[in-house]
Parts: C-alpha cells; structure tokens; sequence
C-alpha cells in the first residue's frame, strides 16, 4: 500500500530537522535515492524525486541515485557538477550498493511506490526513509512525525522555526556552525 506526501512540497525542513534529530552534520551525510517506477502511482503527485532534490542541492556532499531511468537524472547531474561540482553517481536499481567511504552516515530515501519496504538497507550509520510506502503524520503542535526505518523521528514544526524573531539567515548560519 501507498501513501501519498504532501510535506515533499517543502522537503528541506524535514530533510535537516531529520540530521538534526539524529545529530548528523549535513556535510558528512551520503544521501541515497531509490527511484520511483516510471509511469508509476506518482505521476499525479505535486512534487517528485526531482523537487526534492532541487530543493537539497545545496546541503549535498555527497549523492547516489537508484533507478531505472538515467536519462531523467542526466541533466540534474550535469548541473550539480557543473554548479557545486558534486559527483552524481547513477546506479540501476538492481546493482549492487555502493558505500561512500568518506561520508559519517547514509540516509536513503525511498520514493517506490509499489513493493515493500527496503529494511536491508537500516544498519549502523544507514537511515532508511520510505517516503510513499509509510504514512507521515501531522503530531501535535504541528510537529511532523516521520517513518525511519522501523521507528519514527519527530520533526520539530517548520512554523515553529520561522516564528523566532530577530533572526536571518546569516545569524543561523553563524550560531548553527
């Protein structure tokens, strides 16, 4: 079974309110990502794959995409080396994983919609995120309740963090670092 997403919207948030919860610096996580089918349940979703990733490109080191249709990828890839000079590496989703030994932690992010849920992929330093195959929760105050692996991370309120007064982004930058 699968649940549609309404946070990959404005994933960003929840993509470092989730390092933030397992104390992970963004520099030193691997981001994998296992591919939707193509033709897929998720052609009448909002945002895909392709507008999370356009939302994380500045907090990737490091990126590894599954899936079964490279061609799609080919032109984000050229981007993100030709901008940020990241390496993207394509792997068909069959192949055999590839560890990123210079990265702390690997967080993957599932977005199949059919199929069930890939808890090989959990281990020490691996966190595994099914995006349709789990459904995400709205918690109290707002707060998002997200599935990760076989336990859930809550996410404090994007809301919330936009309320704090007196702050932009270069005193975040300054305080967070």
């Amino acid at each position: 079974m699968s649940y549609s997403n309404a946070f990959l919207r404005d994933f960003r948030p929840v993509f470092l309110g989730i390092l933030k919860e397992k104390k992970l610096p963004p520099a030193k996580v691997a981001l994998e990502i296992i591919d939707e089918e193509p033709g897929g349940a998720g052609i009448f979703e909002p945002a895909g794959v392709m507008e999370v990733l356009g939302q994380l490109r500045g907090d990737l080191n490091f990126l590894t995409i599954y899936t079964q249709r490279p061609a799609y990828f080919y032109e984000f890839a050229e981007t993100m080396y030709e901008e940020n000079g990241l390496l993207v590496r394509l792997f068909p989703k069959e192949g055999k994983r590839v560890e990123t030994l210079q990265a702390t932690a690997t967080l993957v992010l599932d977005f199949e919609w059919e199929g069930g849920c890939h808890f090989c992929q959990i281990g020490k330093g691996r966190y595994y995120v099914p995006i349709h195959k789990k459904p995400w929760k709205q918690g109290e105050n707002l707060d998002i309740m997200v599935p990760i692996g076989y336990n859930t991370v809550i996410v404090k309120s994007i809301q919330e963090e936009k309320k704090r007064p007196g702050r932009d982004r270069f005193e975040e930058a300054f305080y967070n670092s």
